[in-house]
């Protein structure tokens, strides 16, 4: 009969043992996937401020007749090659946040050379609306998210 009742008591506690491993793996995976979204958020976020704080010039924002905003600017900050210094942000036709890196500054209307001289990046997806506005020293960027969650972000351009 003792052995019976410790084997029951045994087997309760390694049940329960089992459930709080498992809780801890689910807790752990959904963290992960949190810091994991964060980090891409925060490397999008250092990757603009860099390339504005190490721009040349004006910053020049354009609304083209979709109503869709790009900027361009010239910038020291260069990922692929140190003599492409013009930088674009835009927002693409399949809600994908761009960054071009080229030798030519962009213009609405491209040629093939444009696409022979430029890195694309996509340092973003799913971005339903991206806005651009400018006072002063200070640029202001509005992005919303696919979850309709806004998101304000400035950057603070310093005179030269």
């Amino acid at each position: 009969m003792e052995v019976v009742i410790s084997i029951t008591i045994f087997m309760i506690i390694l049940t329960l043992l089992y459930k709080v491993l498992d809780d801890t793996k689910v807790v752990n995976k959904n963290i992960e996937k949190y810091l994991k979204e964060d980090k891409n958020k925060n490397q999008f976020y250092k990757i603009l401020v860099e390339d504005i704080a190490e721009s040349t010039g004006e910053i020049t924002i354009i609304k083209d007749k979709n109503e869709r905003y790009f900027i361009t600017f010239k910038s020291y900050n260069t990922y692929h090659n140190p003599f492409f210094t013009y930088i674009t942000y835009l927002l693409s036709k399949d809600n994908a946040f761009l960054r071009i890196e080229s030798k030519f500054q962009f213009k609405e209307q491209l040629n093939e050379e444009f696409f022979d001289t430029a890195y694309i990046d996509i340092l973003k997806k799913d971005i339903k609306e991206f806005k651009v506005f400018k006072n002063s020293d200070k640029v202001l960027f509005s992005f919303i998210t696919k979850e309709n969650k806004k998101e304000l972000f400035s950057v603070l351009k310093m005179k030269d």
